[in-house]
């Protein structure tokens, strides 16, 4: 029985490594391709290489779940293929056995996801995003287009244009309020400094805006009263899909303390600590797959179900999460609601299939 399970789990461990290289391959080409309408003499085409190999981790942890799903349909499909699944349960192997040894290979990147959402992708992607922002020109950098990142202080609203890890603000904007939430003041900066336990910055344009008249000062130095620190700017700098699972946690603590709403981030803590569950339920629904309709077809098919029911299962976990915050359903409800869907639905095949 171990050399079954051992050669059940070799199967699907290396149809998993192998759609792993496929996919990581032509998403490299796809995300390079888009990357070229940005070339430019700040960003030239080895930017765009560096950035698009460099933020790579990023893009393959969000696909994880289709990965090992269309892995373990390509694996447990080419048993089926070759008649061994059959002789495999012919042998009094169970169904549950055969199951229980491909979720032995498909832990590995349950475990492999956790690791990466919490330890690579953050660190990868403040380091890719700032790169490419910068590089695609100073301009960028110092002027109040695009989105940027925001983050509020009591009555103070700030804007930057990029983030450095290591403690560079570009294009910093602040804008000030009194309590009756009239702006009294505006000030930007092409870049701010964090030294000495205070941030200075550079090249200000500062706007006083009094009840009758307005002036603006030009200075070359001026220094930014603010309770962020470079550590504390991983909460500013990423979108919530981008961060740890610990940093979405107290930062959604924190914003929920302040007052300022943190169901966003919220959403994205629990569909990360849910990823392992969700893998669980697609590679199960994979499997009553394979014992039910995709017995005894080419494995083209199986492997267009395996990227179909991943697509679809994807849509709905990205639909129903900010529906849910919309209907009041709550971040955890509106990310079990699909696992709870998907898993039934896994079970109900896989006692039809006997």
């Amino acid at each position: 029985m171990r050399k079954i399970d051992a050669h059940i789990r070799g199967s699907v461990l290396n149809a998993i490594i192998a759609v792993t290289v496929v996919l990581t391959m032509l998403d490299l080409v796809i995300a390079l391709l888009n990357q070229l309408d940005n070339l430019r003499d700040s960003f030239t085409f080895t930017d765009a290489l560096y950035y698009v190999v460099v933020s790579s981790p990023t893009r393959i942890y969000e696909m994880i779940p289709m990965i090992t799903l269309i892995g373990c349909l390509a694996g447990l499909g080419s048993l089926a293929t070759n008649s061994e699944l059959t002789a495999i349960r012919a042998a009094g192997v169970s169904t549950h056995r055969i199951m229980m040894s491909t979720m032995k290979a498909a832990s590995i990147m349950m475990v492999l996801g956790v690791v990466m959402a919490e330890y690579v992708v953050p660190d990868l992607e403040r380091l890719t995003t700032s790169f490419r922002t910068i590089a695609l020109g100073r301009e960028v950098a110092v002027s109040n287009e695009g989105k940027g990142h925001w983050h509020k202080e009591q009555n103070d609203f700030m804007r930057f244009s990029a983030i450095e890890p290591n403690g560079v603000l570009h294009g910093v904007t602040v804008y000030n309020f009194d309590d009756d939430k009239n702006l009294t003041a505006m000030t930007h900066a092409r870049r701010a400094l964090y030294q000495r336990g205070e941030w200075v910055m550079e090249d200000v344009s500062r706007t006083d805006i009094g009840a009758f008249e307005t002036e603006t000062r030009k200075l070359p130095t001026m220094t930014f009263e603010t309770e962020l620190t470079p550590e504390r700017l991983k909460f500013v700098a990423q979108e919530p899909r981008h961060m740890a699972i610990s940093t979405l946690y107290r930062y959604s603590v924190y914003l929920t303390e302040q007052g300022l709403g943190g169901g966003e981030f919220m959403l994205a803590f629990w569909k990360k600590v849910f990823q392992p569950l969700s893998t669980f339920v697609l590679v199960l629904v994979g499997i009553s797959f394979i014992f039910g309709p995709l017995r005894s077809v080419t494995m083209g098919q199986r492997l267009f179900s395996g990227i179909l029911v991943g697509l679809v299962y994807k849509i709905a976990v990205d639909l129903l999460g900010p529906m849910g915050l919309l209907l009041g359903i709550g971040p955890l409800l509106a990310n079990l609601i699909p696992i709870g869907l998907c898993f039934a639905w896994g079970v109900w095949m896989l006692r039809r299939a006997g």
